[in-house]
């Protein structure tokens, strides 16, 4: 049985779980057979898929290419791979956005291609004015509010003509780019969009009330969110395009946030527009019918409001901050006030305190004393995972390596000096920024790339580290289907429900002690198929599993996979050495473009120094770790590419 490990933690868990809004998303009647909104609806609420995103996205290609048309050092030859990774990613990025906003952005793209003809070259930087110019001028188009409707269009195509589930997350993943672009807190519109297409009274009044339509969002409670409309589909599509394109309107915004290790001298004291709570006085205000409960905020106290304070952290020494920002067309309320929040608490402690308040992801905000939006609260840093699972996973590891390294133990190197020294770079790397982690995990990889091989380092990934990383790419995949089969399927029958995880629970061995899931991949792939027939065709589980059965159907949809992965594994490594080379000799780097990045070089660099150190406490040649697995993912693609079932090739 061929299975393959993933490190499933309860830090892992508890990450994912945060990201669900506070509000449970399906609630009400039992869907037999949802309609296609159903299915955008549940993609919409799935936070986790934007961060499926490996490659750029159209805004963030836009901006990589402003930022080298703007690059004051002359042209040398030595620039030539960054600037061709800069425009490969671009024309990637504008190929792959949806056929309607393509269509839009038709005359401004052919200006830009007309004014990029020739660069990059010696003796074109005159010419590189009149390219920003078009291409700024396209990016004044591209975030424009026909824009926006034109991606919700692409969006709502893609789900309504059940085009792959890959299509319709990247046309998701553009439209949320946009709307960040905008200002806009993309988190609060898909929810807000999601609520409608499902017909859900409270978000579609929300939504009304917000657009102006409506002065009074009417009686709610906890107990009531299930309660449908009754509107039409097509209105509801009219709605979201008006959610989604419509500038903010003036209104008196309230946000809430939360701060751990806090502490205040009063139960409230107010700093500016700030006002800090200590958490057990409010929450217990809120709950008791007493003399101080009239002295709360209005949107706490609102009889017609509802105020979710019990999502609230439930931890000792938590401070909370009602942050009041007046009234004003705020596009992102939410990151306006952690700001202000995070910017007030700074100025009291910076320099003197190294640590100091924690301010927790998440927040409650309002909007005219009535709900918007919230987040649920969590601590990007925290380790939800107790020591003693750490440590039993620690000697189960000890106890399967002993066999391999203890007659190695008492010989020391240099070799080994030097793979644990750049083990503690990659540690630190962990916790850095993406800019300075970058530097350190590439600086590994350039060690690895000489010890091993003595190459060039984006030679060695390309050697190395090609057909290992397509592999893992195609696992993961397989794997996440399978672990999330039985995702949000309360809004299922139990028929539906009980199938699902009948089939889910043959395909996983939990490791007792080490906090680690092993996957059958033989049977995860066979049983794509049953997945697939149990839910109902119009369902996110539904178009996720049929969607990577489709990439295994056949030798040629597997080919289209490799190369798909293959072509996406150039652009990641032209970019990270374009990043690289850049952060190393003063050139031009995008947020963006770093970010896509650092996570694939801190992963290689730990997948190559973990080679060499079980090499070296073996008492094999350092590269022999590396060349078994080349040689095992090399076998693997071979297998892959000549028409050997799915199945077999693992």
């Amino acid at each position: 049985m061929h299975t393959w490990q993933h490190s499933q933690s309860a830090k892992w868990c508890a990450a994912v779980a945060s990201q669900v809004q506070t509000r449970a998303m399906f609630t009400g009647e039992l869907q037999i057979d949802p309609p296609w909104t159903f299915a955008l609806a549940e993609i919409l609420h799935d936070s986790r898929i934007t961060a499926e995103q490996k490659d750029l996205n159209f805004p963030a290609a836009l901006d990589q290419l402003t930022a080298w048309l703007g690059d004051p050092r002359e042209y040398h030859n030595r620039h030539r791979r960054s600037w061709a990774a800069v425009i490969d990613d671009y024309e990637f990025a504008a190929q792959g956005t949806g056929p309607e906003y393509r269509k839009g952005l038709e005359a401004h793209l052919r200006r830009v291609a007309q004014a990029m003809t020739g660069i990059p070259a010696k003796g074109t930087e005159n010419q590189r004015p009149h390219a920003a110019k078009a291409l700024r001028e396209l990016d004044v188009e591209a975030s424009s509010c026909a824009q926006l409707e034109r991606a919700w269009e692409d969006v709502v195509s893609a789900a309504k003509h059940k085009a792959h589930y890959t299509t319709i997350v990247s046309r998701i993943a553009l439209l949320e780019s946009l709307l960040t672009r905008k200002g806009r807190s993309a988190l609060e519109v898909r929810r807000t969009v999601s609520g409608i297409l499902r017909d859900q009274q409270i978000d579609i009044q929300t939504a009304r009330l917000s657009l102006g339509d409506s002065d009074n969002l009417g009686h709610f409670s906890p107990h009531s969110t299930a309660r449908k409309s009754g509107m039409a589909e097509a209105d509801r599509l009219i709605l979201c395009a008006r959610i989604i394109t419509t500038p903010p309107r003036l209104a008196h915004h309230v946000v809430w946030h939360a701060f751990a290790k806090a502490t205040i001298p009063r139960m409230v004291q107010e700093v500016g527009p700030i006002t800090l709570y200590n958490r057990e006085w409010l929450i217990g205000t809120i709950e008791a019918v007493g003399p101080y409960r009239s002295q709360l905020p209005a949107e706490i106290i609102h009889e017609d409001g509802f105020f979710p304070e019990d999502i609230f952290p439930d931890e000792p020494n938590v401070v909370l901050a009602r942050v009041d920002l007046g009234t004003g067309a705020y596009a992102n309320a939410p990151a306006e006030s952690r700001l202000q929040a995070l910017a007030t608490i700074l100025a009291a402690t910076f320099p003197d305190e190294h640590r100091g308040w924690e301010l927790y992801e998440g927040y409650i905000h309002t909007v005219d004393d009535f709900l918007r939006g919230s987040h649920a609260f969590y601590l990007t840093e925290e380790d939800f995972a107790t020591p003693y699972r750490r440590m039993e996973a620690t000697a189960k590891r000890l106890e399967r390596m002993a066999p391999r390294i203890a007659a190695r133990l008492p010989h020391t190197s240099p070799d080994l000096t030097e793979t644990v020294d750049a083990i503690g770079w990659w540690k630190a790397s962990a916790t850095q920024p993406p800019l300075p982690a970058i530097v350190l995990d590439v600086r590994i990889l350039e060690l690895l790339a000489t010890r091993v091989a003595a190459l060039d380092w984006c030679e060695y990934l390309n050697s190395f580290h090609r057909n290992s990383w397509i592999r893992d790419q195609v696992l993961d995949t397989i794997f996440q289907v399978a672990w999330h089969a039985t995702d949000d399927l309360g809004h299922f029958s139990p028929d539906v429900r009980n199938a699902a995880r009948e089939i889910r629970s043959g395909l996983f061995d939990r490791q007792e002690g080490d906090g680690e899931y092993r996957v059958n991949i033989r049977e995860a792939v066979s049983i794509l198929p049953d997945l697939v027939s149990v839910y109902p065709q119009h369902s996110k589980q539904s178009k996720r599993a049929s969607g990577v059965a489709s990439r295994l159907a056949d030798a040629a949809s597997m080919q289209g996979w490799y190369v798909e992965l293959d072509n996406q594994w150039s652009r990641l490594i032209n970019r990270l050495r374009s990043v690289r080379n850049s952060l190393a000799h003063g050139g031009p780097v995008t947020p963006e473009a770093a970010a896509s990045v650092c996570g694939l070089a801190h992963s290689l660099a730990g997948t190559g120094l973990a080679d060499s150190l079980n090499a070296l406490l073996e008492g094999t040649p350092r590269d022999s770790n590396h060349q078994r697995r080349r040689q095992i993912c090399d076998e693997w693609a071979t297998s892959w590419l000549t028409g050997t079932p799915a199945p077999e090739t693992f």
